[in-house]
């Protein structure tokens, strides 16, 4: 009796079987790194999914297995810059006993994190991101806040901020980075003559607001 034929899955032959296949975890990072590369060069608006599986080399039906729709897609990557921003600013903590100097670091690090990773901060801060249907995007979000909101609240202890609700006191001071860190990213501060290098103005701005 003649041997059956097997016909292969089309995901199992083909030049994407021969380079292995996707483990779960692998997949999921090359979309969310595929979908970095896509912000970067298009904005958080200017990819559709597709483009995204076409860029990490795997089949349109693919993103499907981690991501509904692009919003998820995009809250993946927008609570993996928050984690990112929360080890950058914690370790600056862990450097700086001086707690003045420890305020002003973290402010110039959050600033040097955002112009670094553009990608990134474009998609946590931006319209494209519904926070609300996200609830592990906020969650992270909130972890990064309290590394700037617990250092408030030592200063404050010692005596170095005004005493009262530390929020009160975070709210322009995160507005001040965010804004700094958004006109860097655009290049808006150079179109208007402001060629201050980023990290002496940071660092200026903060002194004055706060000490």
């Amino acid at each position: 009796m003649p041997r059956p034929v097997e016909i292969p899955h089309p995901e199992k032959s083909g030049p994407r079987a021969r380079r292995g296949a996707y483990h779960h975890g692998d997949l999921k990072r090359a979309l969310t790194d595929a979908a970095l590369a896509l912000v970067q060069e298009k904005g958080p608006k200017g990819f559709t999914l597709r483009e995204v599986a076409r860029r990490a080399g795997v089949s349109a039906a693919a993103p499907y297995r981690h991501f509904a729709d692009k919003a998820q897609l995009l809250a993946a990557v927008a609570t993996q810059g928050f984690v990112q921003l929360h080890e950058a600013l914690d370790a600056v903590v862990a450097v700086n006993d001086d707690l003045a100097e420890q305020a002003l670091a973290m402010g110039r690090e959050y600033v040097r994190w955002a112009v670094t990773h553009p990608d990134y901060y474009q998609v946590m801060f931006g319209a494209e991101l519904d926070k609300t249907g996200s609830p592990e995007v906020i969650t992270a979000g909130i972890r990064a806040f309290d590394d700037l909101l617990d250092t408030i609240r030592r200063c404050q202890q010692a005596g170095l901020l005004p005493a009262g609700d530390p929020r009160a006191t975070a709210g322009p001071i995160w507005s001040l980075l965010h804004g700094i860190s958004m006109l860097t990213i655009g290049s808006e501060l150079t179109h208007v003559g402001i060629d201050e290098e980023t990290e002496a103005l940071t660092d200026r701005a903060l002194r004055q607001m706060m000490f």
